[in-house]
């Protein structure tokens, strides 16, 4: 049977306690039937109790709200599981932490550079521009402008030009 005092100790006990808290298995039923049953007496020493067992369960709630969000990020960079969920916590706490994991791949995704990725998927051989050149003529009479830590594909480079850019060290081998 759920009283005050088993509400208060477990709010206090969630606020003193760095993870999860352990809970009743059916304490989401026990604290509606608690409240309904309050609601029912009409006396003003029960108006009061309401109000505060109200406020300690906001505050409870808030409480593993703000834990549950910290898991779940938690949880989406390290795919560890989490202990002491309610079951009422357990569709949430998936949800949270599936959107969190998707917001990090789609951001760190847009990190990666897209000319890296692609030539490493093509593993073609990759150069990064040791030094800035001014726009020349290559042999193949094509205008040529090759900016510091640049990534180009030796594809895009005429064989001749290529030896030349890396012997006189303009370019260097990536991997």
């Amino acid at each position: 049977m759920l009283t005050f005092e088993k509400i208060r100790d477990l709010e206090r006990a969630e606020r003193e306690s760095k993870g999860l808290q352990k809970l009743p298995e059916n304490l989401m039923e026990e604290i509606r039937g608690y409240i309904h049953k309050k609601e029912k007496l009409a006396d003003s020493s029960a108006i009061v109790e309401m109000e505060n067992v109200k406020n300690i369960i906001k505050r409870f709630f808030e409480l593993r709200e703000t834990k549950l969000v910290s898991l779940a990020l938690y949880s989406a960079k390290t795919s560890l599981p989490v202990e002491n969920l309610a079951k009422e916590e357990e569709a949430f706490f998936a949800v949270v932490t599936e959107k969190i994991k998707n917001f990090r791949q789609s951001f760190f995704s847009e990190l990666q550079n897209p000319v890296l990725e692609q030539i490493k998927k093509e593993e073609a051989e990759v150069y990064r521009v040791k030094k800035s050149t001014p726009e020349f003529v290559g042999p193949d009479l094509k205008l040529y402008r090759l900016n510091e830590n640049e990534l180009i594909d030796v594809s895009i480079l005429p064989k001749p030009l290529n030896d030349l850019l890396l012997k006189e060290g303009i370019i260097e081998k990536v991997g």
